[in-house]
């Protein structure tokens, strides 16, 4: 059995009230994602579909952690998320995106599938800057040996010539 199928929701059969799944994400959901930048992590989510007429409201909150590298010394570390997401299902003439939120599927269709959209909100609750965290002394807690290189490679290398060529054409003008 294909590992992402639990992820495929049988929109056809839920009646107009309130549902409500749990799933685990795991090492196993990343694999199928190929270009992914994550590879591992433990994710709990927590999803609940409002059926209404014609159009299904889903409520997605996660929390857990993944694994990624460092963007100071690309060791990796186990980075803490969590996030809430809003998705809209409207049932219309094709399939089609109407906004960030709003998904359009054909009236006939019988299953949607949410693992591309878990997929991608998780990968949006990343921060911008991935670092291992201060612990509790307020210490960096990266790698010592590649931060020790690191100084000494910026120390050592100095100003770099190309831009004397600028400043010069700086002070000429």
């Amino acid at each position: 059995m294909n590992y992402l199928t639990q992820f495929i929701i049988p929109v056809t059969g839920l009646k107009p009230r309130s549902h409500q799944f749990d799933f685990e994400i795991d090492d196993s959901f990343f694999e199928h994602f190929e270009y992914s930048e994550i590879r591992n992590g433990q994710i709990n989510l927590h999803l609940v579909i409002e059926k209404e007429d014609n159009l299904l409201v889903f409520h997605f909150n996660f929390n857990g952690y993944v694994r990624i590298p460092c963007d100071r010394c690309y060791e990796p570390f186990d980075l803490p998320i969590e996030g809430k997401e809003r998705l809209i299902l409207r049932f219309g003439s094709d399939f089609h995106e109407e906004s960030e939120e709003i998904q359009v599927v054909p009236i006939g269709e019988n299953h949607f599938d949410i693992s591309p959209f878990i997929y991608e909100y998780i990968h949006l609750s990343l921060p911008f800057r991935r670092v291992h965290p201060e612990n509790e002394l307020g210490e960096n807690t990266c790698d010592a040996g590649i931060i020790r290189r690191l100084e000494d490679l910026s120390a050592s290398s100095g100003p770099d010539p190309r831009w004397d060529v600028l400043a010069q054409l700086k002070k000429k003008s």
